[in-house]
């Protein structure tokens, strides 16, 4: 629960653009959801991304995991 609370903006925006469940990605995949987050933060795009997740998601660093969490969540 707490690692949710310390999401990144633009990691919560880009999971509420895909429609894709906070909650049930971190229980799904807690540790990589973790790997997830230090990876937004690292980004150099994570300003742009919090405002245009759009065009943001197909240079994502996290797109695998986004993808993958899509096919668990029955998205795709």
């Amino acid at each position: 629960m707490l690692a949710q609370l310390a999401t990144p903006r633009a990691l919560r925006r880009m999971l509420e653009h895909l429609n894709l469940d906070i909650e049930k990605s971190f229980r799904l995949m807690p540790d990589t959801m973790e790997d997830a987050m230090l990876t937004c933060l690292r980004c150099k795009g994570v300003d742009i991304c919090e405002d245009d997740v759009e065009s943001r998601y197909f240079t994502c660093p996290n797109r695998n995991l986004l993808d993958q969490l899509e096919r668990l969540q029955g998205h795709i």
